[in-house]
């Protein structure tokens, strides 16, 4: 007996098999590190491509324009420092010790997360929609901080301000730290500039 023929698929689609989650995963970090470096326009899906791996095909079969691609990297690694970041603050080490470990760990990832460099370089790419789910992702990892900036407040660990102002201003400590580490390059020292951070931030929630 004959069979009908079988499902058509999507032009590019690669086997059921052959693209794991991983891969999926090293795509979006592959073009966000590449995005935040270079800037949208300087980037190709080529250069996607080629610096994760995979062809063209499998490329545009995950995502249909470089727009898309731009939105869904940068939503990506967002995702994961919210996550990593929830992870270090979720400890029951002081807030200080917290702190630290947090600023260690962006300073070791080898992009500059600077949410106001990405947004105004986003206005003219992405649409309204897409331009606020940057934000409210902004929003969930500042959200986070500001919690845990909020709960020391309520134990009289360090003096009352605004959380959410906090949070926006270590975030900002880490960029220009982030910057340091680029600017010294080899010769860069993560636990100096995570001390210089971490210290320019506590010594102003202390109460003098």
């Amino acid at each position: 007996m004959r069979k009908g023929p079988s499902p058509s698929r999507r032009p590019g689609r690669p086997p059921a098999d052959s693209v794991e989650v991983p891969t999926a995963d090293r795509i979006l970090q592959v073009a966000a590190r590449c995005f935040i470096k270079s800037g949208f326009d300087s980037v190709s899906m080529s250069d996607v491509a080629d610096q994760a791996g995979v062809t063209k095909a499998v490329l545009y079969y995950y995502y249909a324009s470089k727009a898309e691609l731009f939105l869904r990297s940068l939503l990506y690694v967002m995702e994961i420092a919210r996550q990593r970041t929830v992870a270090i603050l979720e400890s029951s080490e002081p807030l200080l010790s917290r702190l630290e470990k947090l600023t260690r760990t962006r300073l070791s990832i080898d992009v500059t997360l600077d949410m106001n460099v990405i947004m105004r370089g986003s206005e003219e790419i992405l649409s309204p929609e897409q331009l606020g789910e940057l934000r409210s992702a902004e929003e969930r990892l500042v959200e986070v901080l500001a919690n845990a900036f909020e709960e020391e407040m309520r134990a009289g660990s360090i003096r009352k301000a605004s959380p959410e102002f906090i949070a926006r201003a270590f975030l900002s400590l880490l960029v220009i730290g982030r910057g340091e580490m680029e600017r010294l390059g080899a010769t860069a020292d993560v636990q100096a500039i995570t001390d210089e951070v971490v210290s320019l931030l506590w010594y102003g929630l202390r109460d003098h």
